[in-house]
């Protein structure tokens, strides 16, 4: 796959995002690696978009697409560093909008998504869920999920040593966005939610380690990562997976942000 268009920039995100075209004619969602935050918003989204598709989230088909002219689109790209490598793109959705309030949710086909994607966000350390990255076609009334560039707790900024203090420490849920986190435990009253989270708690149980490794070890090399980092990003995951029930109850219980 390659980059054939850039079409505008997105004009939100701190990564710089751009809408561009792929010689498949599809559009996508783009994020480049001369973006203001680096390669870790990269890597991150990689890793949860690979995560997503095995938590069986909705989230949008993405491309790792390699770029070796970047100058040559530097007219389209005001806003990114000149910097060739792996692109980032996730498939653009036409005629999505925010998940403003509870009564939005109460509508999707697929309720049972939200609850999963507040355990995934609390697995993944996402403290920056919001309106604008938890969103709702009305077209075919689905929920579904965008923008993973600040996780781990740390957004851009952990490494191999931050990942080790949060392993086995107190899973911290204070700095999650409050309303996105108070729409999804209203929802609770809209669905079966034990008999979900029991499916749920199952299914994440039996994620193997070695296919968490491989989804890191599949990381692209010209995206700065080192072995270590690699080795503790693996640690960290799996030390949330094996602690579900506590997440679970946590959300249970509906504890306050």
């Amino acid at each position: 796959m390659n980059l054939s268009n850039i079409i505008r920039p997105i004009g939100i995100g701190v990564t710089n995002p751009y809408i561009v075209e792929l010689d498949n004619k599809k559009k996508y969602v783009a994020k480049f690696p001369g973006n203001p935050e680096g390669d870790r918003a990269l890597i991150n989204e990689y890793i949860c978009a690979e995560l997503a598709k095995l938590f069986e989230l909705p989230i949008p088909n993405y491309e790792l697409v390699t770029i070796n002219n970047i100058e040559s689109f530097e007219q389209k790209l005001p806003n990114i560093k000149m910097i060739n490598g792996t692109i980032f793109c996730s498939e653009y959705m036409e005629r999505v909008e925010p998940v403003d309030d509870y009564y939005i949710l109460t509508k999707v086909k697929n309720k049972e998504d939200v609850l999963k994607t507040l355990i995934f966000d609390i697995i993944i350390g996402n403290d920056d869920r919001n309106s604008g990255n938890f969103l709702v076609n009305f077209k075919n009334q689905s929920f579904t999920i965008v923008d993973h560039s600040h996780v781990f707790n740390k957004g851009v900024l952990w490494d191999a040593k931050s990942l080790e203090e949060l392993i086995d420490a107190k899973i911290d849920i204070s700095k999650m966005k409050k309303k996105p986190y108070e729409i999804s435990i209203q929802l609770l009253n809209n669905i079966n939610y034990e008999e979900v989270i029991k499916k749920y708690n199952e299914q994440i149980k039996n994620i193997k380690k070695e296919t968490i490794a491989n989804i890191i070890n599949n990381i692209p090399q010209d995206w700065t990562i080192t072995i270590e980092e690699k080795n503790k990003l693996i640690d960290y995951l799996m030390n949330r997976i094996s602690r579900i029930d506590e997440i679970c109850n946590l959300i249970i219980r509906g504890g306050s942000v």
